[in-house]
């Protein structure tokens, strides 16, 4: 489950009275303008956030700024229900049962509390004006980074009846084998890994990304000789 929140804010003009006119495509082409938006963005996977529609930020702070309570924690119905699998290739095993890549307990929040839009003009290749679109970051609007990752990976086989990325194995016992050959079964794994889903690493990534600048975007091959719009 996710939340996406995404929210516009358009400057108005500050007019009591605008009429509107029609336009011909020379008169169009010719017309300039300003203008631009603030945006923000949210991204939330598997967190109470995402889960909490009643949650209209990801944490709570005091009046120094700090977070007094965090939404997200990893909140999910059933583990298997929050993976990432991916088959590559479609690789089989000798029974042709396909092989799961499968990124277990995946979650993650993402967000950005403002950024800009606005249109630019530019001087193009061609020494012409040309329009481009301008994305602008704050240095002190860092990009929110909490608690991104997944608890383990895995490679999974599935059976005719259920495909890999639905196995629900854990850590609970292990065989060992000693020294003379024989082996002891049934011993319990150790309490960090005991009740853990089966896998072989784990990625969490908590912090802020800070950036500052402008990104323009627009078409190399315009000529911007007022023919077309670019």
């Amino acid at each position: 489950m996710y939340k996406f929140a995404f929210f516009l804010v358009c400057a108005a003009i500050a007019q009591t009275h605008a009429g509107l006119i029609s336009m011909d495509n020379s008169e169009l082409t010719a017309t300039t303008g300003q203008g631009g938006a603030d945006l923000s963005w949210t991204l939330s996977l598997n967190h109470q956030y995402a889960n909490d529609m009643s949650k209209n930020n990801i944490s709570t702070m005091n009046a120094d700024g700090m977070t007094t309570q965090a939404y997200y924690g990893y909140q999910c119905s059933s583990n298997e229900f929050c993976r990432l699998a991916i088959a590559p290739n479609n690789h089989v095993d000798t029974n042709g049962n396909k092989k799961w890549l499968v990124f277990k307990q995946f979650q993650g929040t993402l967000q950005i509390d403002q950024f800009s839009l606005d249109g630019i003009t530019i001087i193009n290749n061609e020494g012409n004006p040309q329009t481009a679109m301008q994305l602008t970051f704050y240095d002190d609007k860092p990009l929110k980074i909490r608690n991104l990752g997944f608890s383990t990976l895995a490679v999974e086989t599935g059976t005719s009846n259920q495909e890999g990325y639905e196995n629900i194995s854990t850590y609970s016992t292990y065989t060992e084998k000693k020294a003379d050959g024989t082996t002891v079964s049934g011993l319990q794994v150790p309490e960090f890994d005991r009740g853990s889903e089966q896998g072989f690493m784990g990625l969490n990534v908590h912090g802020n990304m800070h950036m500052s600048g402008k990104l323009n975007i627009f078409s190399f091959n315009c000529t911007g000789n007022g023919a077309g719009r670019c």
